[in-house]
């Protein structure tokens, strides 16, 4: 008692001469550097011109959608506060918005930007990549600003699902409906909307630098709760040897591998770097797009030689990895749709140089076959840097001479073969992937209402072969309306033969995803659909 009262005068005594007690330093909190996501470069932001998977990348932080398909391929509210409501007769469904979602400009989401979304995909001044979604629709029902309904003119199997994908990010009316008026009632990849998207997303855009970066800093008022990482930047890398460079380096932090350089980078994460490595199964595949309006692709039996004259399970083997399956078709194995009896042109150089003479290709004096005055000449063309797709080539090319083909090769960054090039048609061949939806209908592929026309800007759709079959238009659209899967199934599995037996495109290889990330950023969760990985970027967290 003596000494603590002692103690306690003490304390007193210092305080009255004007000493102050010793402090702690309150430490002040460490800046948070962006978390760099590395890839190709990119086109447009603007969801309702875009074609590409790499753009949903950053268009998934940019704005929001009514639903998801989250990691578990189910699906789940985003701008809705529920799940839709579906009539009995699967023609009716009934949607209720979140109330106080807002635009990055602080404008409110409601209903009449969904319904200008739904319009202005409609409108035939506007290409399109594809109007499969909205089409379908024949009447809409505005309650008010959050309640709204709509119907379809049939019954589609698995309708909901494309409301999920970037093809149905709700985009607003006052932003883009003036920049259409001003435009002279269209809208273009190049435009402000596209440079300088204003959506509802957790993200919004700071700086585009072009062929360098996209800065996206966190929206505070996100509808879901202001996301933990404060700035997230796309950095464009040409090549995906710089991308693994820069990986090892600590430049950027996630990166898609390939599959040539998977082994790499399970080795760098075995020997200490504090990386996560995740390889998944996807609906994603490459294929070689044949354009049929060239007259030497019109012989089928030119394509089916080209078919049998290249190794794709060499290919896989050696190019690959063995990261990946073969692919005969547009459905992978683990599609419930998929069709394992299909034909495959398995290696066959003899094969193809019996189909090619049987078809009146004869072989010339430079080892280049022809019939009626053409060449059995053409280019391919692919991304430049893409080391597994120039491996194809490469391998074709080869191949191919062998049986009396020769096929140039000339390709071009991501922007310009997706632009130029593949939407203005100006290809022979074409190699690039496509990513499908868990439901397998086909129509936007291979229907032939789905051809483009770069000189008609009514004309959407990605039948970029310019594939004709009356067949499959007919199996298309009765999978469409079929309630039975096991009916519905029958018809994929027809479709399926016949792209194999009439070869538009020949299918290379699915592939495993892989993507490699900071063993620190939390709630990475891979999706294996087309909503991409970063449609729960809003979760993401930096520990």
């Amino acid at each position: 008692m003596v000494i603590l009262l002692a103690l306690v005068l003490v304390a007193a005594l210092n305080v009255s001469c004007g000493k102050k007690p010793a402090t702690q330093p309150v430490e002040q909190p460490k800046p948070q550097r962006p978390l760099v996501w590395g890839g190709p470069d990119i086109e447009t932001l603007n969801p309702i011109l875009s074609e590409s998977s790499y753009e949903t990348d950053i268009m998934n932080a940019i704005f929001s959608t009514l639903i998801k398909v989250n990691e578990k391929l189910e699906y789940v509210p985003d701008l809705l506060e529920e799940l839709p409501k579906v009539s009995d007769d699967g023609l009716t469904y009934t949607f209720r918005l979140r109330k106080g979602v807002k635009f990055h400009d602080g404008v409110e989401l409601t209903t009449k930007d969904v319904k200008y979304t739904y319009d202005i995909h409609m409108d035939p001044n506007v290409t399109v990549p594809s109007r499969t979604l909205w089409e379908k629709i024949d009447s809409w029902n505005i309650v008010d600003d959050y309640n709204f309904s709509f119907t379809l003119k049939e019954y589609v199997a698995e309708y909901l699902e494309g409301w999920a994908y970037s093809s149905a990010i709700i985009v607003p009316k006052h932003i883009v409906e003036a920049e259409y008026k001003a435009s002279g009632n269209t809208l273009t990849k190049g435009g402000e909307f596209s440079r300088r998207p204003i959506g509802s997303g957790p993200y919004k855009i700071v700086e585009w630098k072009p062929t360098e970066y996209i800065m996206l800093e966190r929206f505070d008022d996100y509808f879901k709760g202001k996301p933990q990482i404060e700035k997230i930047v796309f950095k464009f890398i040409p090549t995906d040897d710089v991308k693994l460079a820069q990986f090892s380096a600590g430049e950027i932090d996630i990166m898609e591998v390939p599959a040539p350089q998977y082994k790499e980078i399970l080795s760098k994460k075995q020997g200490g770097m504090p990386i996560e490595v995740v390889n998944y199964p996807a609906f994603i595949y490459v294929h070689a797009d044949f354009n049929l309006r060239n007259p030497i692709f019109q012989d089928k039996e030119v394509r089916q030689a080209l078919a049998y004259a290249w190794p794709q399970d060499q290919f896989i083997e050696t190019v690959l990895d063995g990261v990946g399956q073969p692919a005969t078709g547009f459905l992978p194995t683990i599609s419930w749709a998929y069709n394992p009896n299909v034909k495959r042109y398995n290696y066959d150089l003899k094969k193809a140089e019996e189909l090619l003479e049987s078809a009146g290709w004869k072989l010339g004096p430079d080892g280049v076959r022809t019939k009626n005055g053409l060449r059995l000449e053409f280019t391919m063309n692919a991304s430049a840097g893409n080391r597994v797709r120039e491996a194809w080539q490469q391998i074709a090319q080869q191949e191919w001479a062998k049986i009396g083909v020769k096929a140039h090769i000339q390709n071009y960054e991501p922007a310009t073969l997706f632009g130029d090039i593949l939407d203005g048609l100006k290809f022979d061949m074409i190699i690039f992937g496509w990513v499908s939806g868990f439901d397998p209908s086909p129509r936007t592929l291979w229907h032939s209402s789905q051809i483009p026309d770069p000189t008609n800007p009514e004309t959407s759709g990605q039948n970029y072969p310019g594939f004709v079959n009356a067949r499959v238009d007919e199996l298309i659209e009765l999978a469409e309306k079929e309630m039975d899967r096991e009916k519905r199934k029958q018809y994929f599995f027809e479709i399926q033969e016949i792209l194999a037996e009439e070869v538009p495109s020949i299918y290379i290889y699915f592939f495993a995803k892989v993507y490699a990330y900071p063993s620190a950023l939390k709630n990475f969760k891979p999706n294996p659909t087309q909503a991409n990985n970063t449609w729960n970027i809003w979760e993401w967290e930096l520990q």
